[in-house]
């Protein structure tokens, strides 16, 4: 090998290679990862997760001791969807000691998500509502069917079109039912247990 080939191997060796076009997450204390972007994906706090460029969505919860007794309790399951490319960010929830707190968080959503420098980026977050007692939740599941409500942050899936007002509707459904539909979701959702019950028993007795 000559001088002149050996020192351009040397130079290209010792060059930098570029960075892979991807976002790092990593997640801050009492942070866990159930899905992500419709398929069942799990981190827990501290770790850190290698997400493709573009729209990003996750399912989230907050896991942490409250109290003199130390109780571990979770929060609410969150959707939360924010734009990200070749970047490192961190995604963070306030530190929550007491039920009080954890009620705060669980209705006002209150994650924070920064990059590198501690800049806040953009996000939108929103509960991801289970209807009646669940022992196991399949949360890919969830956030399939929550995707096709058109809920704020939903992620267009495929065979889902936007109407006038930005709502995300099925192209396969009429959209006067999809209308109905989504409507009687949300009024179940909003009803109290006892609320629920009852309608969970009218509609039983109507199938019969």
């Amino acid at each position: 090998m000559t001088r002149l080939a050996w020192t351009t191997c040397l130079l290209a060796a010792l060059m930098p290679l570029p960075a892979l076009a991807e976002v790092q997450l990593t997640l801050g204390a009492c942070v866990n990862v159930q899905a992500v972007q419709d398929s069942e994906q799990t981190a827990g706090s501290g770790q850190s997760l290698t997400l493709a460029d573009g729209t990003q969505q996750l399912v989230v919860e907050c896991t942490t001791e409250i109290g003199r007794e130390e109780v571990l309790e979770t929060s609410d399951a969150f959707v939360v969807r924010f734009e990200a490319a070749d970047t490192a960010l961190a995604l963070s929830a306030p530190e929550i000691e007491s039920r009080n707190q954890m009620d705060a968080f669980n209705q006002q959503g209150n994650w924070q998500l920064t990059d590198r420098q501690g800049r806040e980026v953009a996000f939108t977050a929103d509960v991801l509502e289970k209807a009646g007692f669940q022992l196991v939740r399949d949360y890919a599941r969830e956030l399939a069917a929550y995707n096709r409500s058109g809920a704020k942050a939903a992620v267009a899936a495929p065979g889902l079109i936007t109407n006038q007002d930005g709502l995300l509707l099925d192209s396969h459904v009429d959209p006067d039912q999809e209308m109905v539909s989504r409507m009687l979701r949300y009024w179940y959702l909003k009803a109290d247990e006892q609320t629920r019950k009852e309608w969970d028993s009218w509609v039983d007795s109507s199938n019969q």
